[in-house]
């Protein structure tokens, strides 16, 4: 028997057995579930018949009526800094497009200024099969389902004709497109098995640019092609190409240190022609996914912590009520938490006098501001996600043949690396604390990298050999690898 489910006025038939959070999906509607419909995180609540419950954990077994959560504007970094490129002039008006794990942007270009036209942006939609990248490879894997694929380049389509509105072009004006993504996405996106990303060696199936008819994924005009950047290997991919491209890395003169914090954390050490990169299984953590009071950096959300007079103040997106924490801020209040004694160097949750009236109940949560809290389960989420940056950094370092303090410059880029205070990286040990004065924030370099590829042919071929020129280190084989994780699991004393 088909049940009728009523989705905030509209009307959908339920399949037998099918939960609603399947349903939902099925349907078009979104709702983050950072754990995958696990029943984990307890982040997709919704209302049915007036009552809250886990859309993952409910079966539809009656007619229900289903009201789901207000959304708020998610803060999108869209803008970058990059070096000027010569359009080739080759097409009229083109776009660029970032693929990330967490948010989709897209840039529409006049091809024969270079000039940005209009951007626009959205949450990635896939992110209601698992905020992590593994989740999402691992469902296609065992379920075949072409939702994540077709999803995302609806979004994408939505992007592309709300860009061509603004600039009062028609969507057929546009001839070309590159796109950049990490491994996972580029392999989601463009429908590629990710067998080989969830088996070891955890390889690309592609690793090759790619230029295809962009008709096959997009309606533009007859002709239009597609470039996707190429991947370096593992699950450093076209996002890092883009981010090299960028800052021209074959041309710096001194060791400099790019970094990419999300889900993966991406970086790349090199000087002129030398580089290596590796990715660390950093997780969701600062990106506000698996933690209690976790949420994207929208209104309502906890964006930065500082000490005042011993004790800790809160800046909340907006000015209003905290609604949640998201990444920036929960860094700097492991930071705060730290300092003020509230969590030990081996991570525990220490109860200070005076601050007795912060701790929840049971001891194994500190209030931050209003009902948002950090709990004894959110600080070992930052634990593993720090040790897995702090660990890619030290062993780049010393496969290069390189000192910590031989570095000069530090790049951040990518949205949590524009937001976060290199303070409280370093306080927690997530960097080397040598590198606080060299640290410097570029933005969105990937989205910058994918609108110099679209503008010129001769940037497309120089993607190319940006990424072979980059060796490709997989941490994992390193026989002293798990040892130095755990040893940075702890945070300076």
């Amino acid at each position: 028997m088909a049940y009728v489910v009523t989705v905030d006025g509209k009307a959908a038939a339920a399949a037998p057995g099918e939960t609603l959070l399947e349903l939902l999906r099925r349907g078009g509607w979104q709702l983050d579930a950072p754990c995958g419909g696990q029943g984990r995180c307890g982040k997709c609540r919704v209302l049915v018949d007036g009552k809250e419950c886990l859309a993952c954990q409910t079966v539809v077994d009656r007619d229900m009526a289903v009201q789901l959560p207000h959304e708020t504007a998610e803060r999108i970094l869209t803008g970058g800094k990059a070096g000027a490129v010569v359009p080739d002039g080759t097409d009229r008006y083109v776009l660029a497009i970032d693929v990330g794990t967490t948010t989709l942007v897209c840039y529409l270009l006049d091809g024969h200024t270079g000039a940005t036209l209009a951007t626009a942006s959205a949450g990635n939609p896939q992110r209601q099969y698992g905020a992590d990248l593994i989740s999402r490879l691992q469902y296609v894997r065992s379920t075949g389902d072409k939702s994540l694929k077709t999803s995302c380049w609806d979004t994408l389509e939505r992007l592309a004709r709300q860009t061509a509105a603004e600039a009062g072009i028609a969507l057929t004006d546009i001839t070309g497109v590159s796109v950049v993504g990490n491994s996972g996405m580029h392999h989601l996106l463009l429908g590629i098995s990710p067998e080989s990303l969830c088996t070891p060696p955890y390889n690309p199936q592609v690793l090759d640019a790619l230029e295809l008819p962009a008709g096959d994924y997009l309606p533009l005009a007859p002709g239009a092609w597609l470039r996707v950047l190429p991947n370096i290997g593992g699950f450093v991919g076209a996002d890092t190409v883009g981010c090299l491209s960028a800052e021209n890395f074959d041309q710096v003169e001194d060791w400099t240190l790019l970094l990419d914090i999300g889900t993966n954390g991406e970086m790349v050490l090199g000087k002129g022609e030398k580089r290596m990169a590796c990715s660390t299984a950093a997780g969701p953590a600062f990106e506000g996914a698996r933690i209690a009071c976790g949420m994207h950096g929208a209104e309502g959300a906890i964006d930065h912590v500082r000490l005042e007079n011993g004790d800790i103040r809160c800046s909340v997106i907006g000015g209003g009520r905290a609604a949640g924490i998201c990444g920036s801020g929960v860094l700097d209040a492991v930071a705060a938490l730290l300092k003020l004694g509230v969590i030990a160097p081996n991570g525990r949750l220490r109860v200070q006098e005076a601050l007795a009236g912060r701790y929840g109940e049971d001891k194994r949560s500190f209030i931050l501001q209003d009902a948002v809290y950090l709990s004894q389960k959110d600080v070992r989420e930052v634990q593993l996600a720090k040790s897995a940056i702090r660990t890619g950094v030290d062993f780049l370092a010393r496969e290069m043949g390189v000192g910590i303090s031989d570095i000069r410059r530090v790049i951040l880029a990518g949205a949590f690396g524009n937001y976060m205070r290199p303070e409280s990286a370093c306080a927690i040990g997530m960097l080397p604390p040598e590198l606080l004065e060299k640290i410097t924030a570029v933005g969105n370099a990937a989205g910058e990298g994918a609108k110099r590829c679209a503008l010129s042919r001769a940037e497309f071929r120089r993607s190319t050999e940006l990424a072979r020129g980059t060796t490709f280190l997989e941490l994992a084989t390193l026989p002293d690898f798990q040892s130095q994780y755990l040893k940075n699991l702890d945070f300076p004393k």
